[in-house]
């Protein structure tokens, strides 16, 4: 198993497009394609009261998620810790995780996090890869589905929001130059969140 630790601070900036934000973006952006697009799948755990979605919700810091995810629908072997502090983000990777509830509560308690948590939701979607001149590196992820964390069940919520996000390792950030490139204004956005709400009201 193999562990990686980001040693720069990371920021995250997040905006909300529709269709239509989307192609005009795309067709006026100055972009270059770094990866094919690739699907992304993800488990996340939460505690038996959802103390993790309320923190998050709540905007409260710091605060964590913790998720397992895979890629065009391999195995889901990368267990993922991300951390949330008041300017920026953390987040730290196992690769070739093998996932049982023994395993992952002793991973855990080596980054300190002792509490009992077990899986919530399942998370899908499709990413696109880029560089924006002037800013960095971003991602683009569309398809967003929200299924039940098993994935012998195929129910499944969707929504139409497209949610391009701009990943920054520096000390430093100037978000109101990035709002001027990308022109949009910085939306708050958690996948896990919305698709917690979303199963929320439908039961």
């Amino acid at each position: 198993m193999k562990f990686l630790k980001d040693n720069l601070k990371r920021h995250e900036i997040k905006f909300i497009l529709n269709q239509k934000e989307k192609i005009n973006f795309i067709n006026n952006s100055n972009l270059k394609i770094l990866f094919p697009d690739r699907i992304v799948e993800s488990v996340y755990f939460d505690t038996k009261d959802l103390r993790l979605f309320s923190l998050s919700e709540e905007g409260i810091t710091p605060r964590i998620k913790i998720r397992i995810r895979g890629y065009d629908n391999g195995e889901l072997n990368n267990l993922e810790i991300k951390t949330t502090r008041n300017y920026h983000r953390e987040k730290i990777v196992l690769r070739d995780f093998k996932f049982d509830n023994f395993n992952l509560h002793n991973n855990l308690k080596k980054f300190g996090i002792n509490k009992i948590v077990e899986k919530k939701i399942r998370v899908k979607y499709l990413r696109s890869y880029y560089e924006l001149e002037g800013v960095g590196r971003i991602t683009m992820d569309r398809n967003i589905e929200f299924l039940y964390p098993n994935r012998n069940s195929h129910n499944s919520k969707k929504i139409g929001q497209i949610i391009l996000e701009v990943k920054i390792q520096s000390d430093k950030i100037d978000k109101n130059k990035i709002e001027r490139i990308i022109n949009l204004k910085e939306s708050r956005f958690s996948k896990y969140c919305e698709g917690i709400n979303i199963f929320n009201n439908i039961n």
